[in-house]
């Protein structure tokens, strides 16, 4: 008995000695990460080792041996960089109910303000039946004794028990192997910087992230390929509204249902530019999802301006992505029935209040820590492609929020809408080509589609004649930023910072000169401008009214600076990238 009582005593001092070195620094657990020797996380690739300190009120957990690594693609960017953390063995990390694995991430979040855009998701994910949400369990971050800010302890998202419960393949196959599952893939716009990889028959890239890069053969490969690509015959065929024809015989309805409406009341505008799917062992059909990367969702995202009255197939990135995808299953009946029906179902459950309760709670949770984190990090800066900045985190959240019922509103009209008016049709059913359509009280950043790279004044110069040229999106440079006013039929660009216009000075039988800027003159037609739309996924040729020319970047260059160019106007319009 008195061995029972020392055993314990010891335990509780060791306890406070832990809690004494590693302070408990808000209301919410921390983590305290130590590199071995110091080491600077500077790589996405290669992990190095650490230990980590979990602290919780009483509760201290040291985990002797684990590897960190940075991740992200754009966010590793921002100065708070997300990690990804790895246990030597398979761990219960954030205990009952939820993954024992070896694999987590650490979210910053650092895009958005609210701190809460990823975890609402999974918390919508959740009410509109995923079969999997990654978890949303937040901490303070201390690694190397310097404090790092709020993040959110989530899932990776792998094949496992509570996270993408399919058959994984672990082992090399072998002729007698079953291969038909399971796979996890993303449509990606950075899919061809991953190790495995491919393209569809209708040239989306995918990249396959389970089986592992160094268990998957030439056989699994090609039958996923190959799978996916008898989806899209299903899907861009003649019979494609058949239920057994087409492609509602392969895609599962309930998460095709439930990630499509989570994208668009997100409106994720990285939503169709990352999409994650997975099919299982012998089961023929192809299941959407998990939901993941919301951070510049819910109008958080200046590149696409306010979406509140927009829809993501509209609005969105991906448009050689999974939007071509879903272009084409909105021209089907059945799936604007569907998604109207599923939608109202949900509303109807209660959905838009759910949303506000979990924000609220989950805000009020987090007060102390997003404080903390503030303090570190400017909550009135701008740090990646925020639209709105204020001043306080209540003000966050009160704009979360807002947009949430404003959107659900529109969301609700627009489903209807498609429901009743939106009608189907076979390969020959025309495309309908929306017009360019002014929204007044806003710049324009004008993008090239091969470059993704905008129009800029070259060196910056504020003077008239300075060329117009191409250069990498950068916020906060005025030059990239264009006021459109209508003028007539036609519209004259402004420029923010110059006040020049944009001008075509070449004489009308004359191709290749560059464009310039000259002082603004609503009379002149050189300074006169129309869009025109070249395809389904509103791209728009700029046409000047006096050489009847359209802007053209020179020989398709990607360097910053390379020249913007006065170039005849024809057939090619619709097909040519510059």
């Amino acid at each position: 008995m008195k061995k029972r009582i020392f055993l314990c005593l010891i335990t509780c001092l060791m306890v406070r000695l832990c809690m004494a070195q590693y302070e408990q620094l808000t209301n919410i657990p921390t983590i305290y990460i130590e590199t071995f020797g110091g080491q600077q996380i500077t790589s996405k690739s290669n992990y190095i080792y650490a230990t980590m300190t979990y602290v919780d009120a009483d509760k201290v957990v040291q985990y002797d041996s684990l590897q960190i690594r940075g991740r992200g693609n754009s966010t590793w960017n921002l100065a708070k960089k997300p990690y990804r953390i790895k246990f030597n063995e398979s761990t219960k990390f954030l205990g009952k109910g939820y993954a024992k694995n070896k694999s987590w991430t650490l979210l910053a979040n650092h895009a958005d303000k609210s701190l809460l855009r990823n975890a609402v998701t999974f918390a919508m994910g959740d009410f509109l039946g995923q079969p999997f949400s990654p978890a949303a369990h937040f901490v303070d971050l201390v690694v190397n004794g310097t404090y790092l800010g709020n993040y959110q302890v989530s899932d990776q998202v792998n094949v496992d028990d509570k996270r993408v419960e399919i058959v994984e393949q672990e082992e090399i196959a072998t002729d007698e192997s079953n291969i038909t599952g399971g796979y996890l893939v993303e449509i990606d716009g950075f899919g061809s910087s991953e190790l495995v990889n491919f393209r569809t028959s209708k040239n989306l890239i995918v990249s396959v992230k389970s089986p592992d890069e160094d268990i998957i053969n030439a056989a699994q490969k090609n039958y996923i390929r190959q799978y996916l690509n008898d989806f899209e015959s299903a899907l861009f065929g003649s019979n494609f509204t058949d239920e057994t024809r087409g492609y509602r015989a392969i895609a599962d309805s309930a998460t095709l249902m439930s990630w499509y409406i989570a994208t668009e009341l997100s409106a994720n505008v990285d939503g169709f530019w990352s999409t994650y799917l997975y099919k299982d062992q012998d089961d023929p059909r192809l299941y959407f999802g998990p939901l993941w990367d919301y951070d510049i969702a819910y109008n958080n995202c200046n590149r696409v301006g306010d979406v509140t009255n927009q829809t993501m197939v509209d609005a969105g990135f991906g448009s050689d992505l999974t939007k071509v995808w879903v272009k084409r299953m909105i021209q089907d009946p059945w799936f604007n029935e569907a998604i109207n029906r599923a939608w109202k179902q949900k509303v109807d459950e209660g959905l838009e209040e759910y949303l506000y309760q979990y924000i609220d709670s989950m805000a009020a949770y987090l007060d102390q820590s997003q404080e903390k984190n503030y303090s570190r990090y400017s909550i009135t800066s701008h740090v990646y492609n925020e639209i709105y900045l204020y001043s306080t985190y209540a003000e966050y959240i009160d704009q979360l929020k807002d947009f949430i019922g404003n959107h659900m509103q529109f969301l609700t009209t627009t489903f209807a809408q498609r429901a009743n008016e939106e009608g189907g049709g076979g390969d020959d059913e025309p495309i309908t080509l929306k017009p360019f359509k002014l929204q007044d009280g806003y710049y324009y950043r004008i993008y090239n589609k091969s470059t993704n790279k905008v129009l800029d004044i070259a060196d910056a110069s504020s003077e008239a004649g300075a060329n117009v040229v191409i250069w990498s999106p950068e916020y906060g440079r005025d030059t990239q930023l264009w006021e459109v006013v209508q003028t007539g039929d036609y519209y004259l660009l402004i420029n923010k910072a110059s006040g020049m216009a944009f001008n075509d000075p070449s004489p009308s039988s004359a191709v290749g000169t560059p464009l310039n800027v000259a002082v603004p003159d609503a009379n002149d037609s050189r300074q006169h401008w129309k869009f025109v739309t070249v395809n389904e996924n509103d791209n728009y040729n700029i046409i000047n009214a006096y050489t009847e020319h359209a802007i053209n970047n020179s020989g398709g260059g990607a360097t910053d600076g390379n020249n913007i160019l006065s170039y005849t106007s024809d057939d090619r319009n619709s097909i040519s990238n510059n």
